[in-house]
């Protein structure tokens, strides 16, 4: 009996499914153009960044500002590098997730102009951080 009210109850629920999804759908011959909308401004900074440099940190250089990363890629980071995030959108510096120094196990996020070179040049470290032990 019970095995009867659970399939005659899921045949009523898929029932009214039906008809809801059939009333929704009467009104809709025509199509919304939403481009009318739409402001595009060119100015505007962008949604996401490029990183072509990610990993963690499996190897620190003496100097401190070269190190490799899981993947074996092999980074050095310059007096040109920028670190961190900026522009308009971006969270102010304490909130960042970044790190004073580079060390093991660190999460890094960057980019660099040319993946080609051995060990690649940073042009940008987006992210260096210690997910399980921080520093600050």
């Amino acid at each position: 009996m019970k095995k009867v009210r659970i399939s005659v109850g899921s045949l009523v629920a898929c029932a009214v499914i039906a008809v809801v999804a059939s009333l929704v759908n009467v009104n809709n011959d025509t199509t919304i153009d939403l481009t009318e909308r739409m402001v595009v401004d060119h100015s505007a900074p962008a949604a996401s960044a490029v990183v072509n440099i990610e990993g963690v940190i499996t190897e620190v250089g003496e100097d401190g500002l070269s190190f490799t990363l899981d993947n074996g890629m092999k980074v050095v980071v310059t007096d040109e590098t920028k670190l961190g995030i900026d522009g308009p959108t971006a969270p102010p510096k304490e909130e960042q997730f970044f790190e004073p120094t580079f060390r093991v196990g660190n999460l890094i996020g960057g980019f660099t102009e040319d993946k080609t070179t051995e060990p690649v040049t940073a042009a940008v470290i987006y992210t260096n951080w210690n997910f399980e032990k921080p520093i600050r």
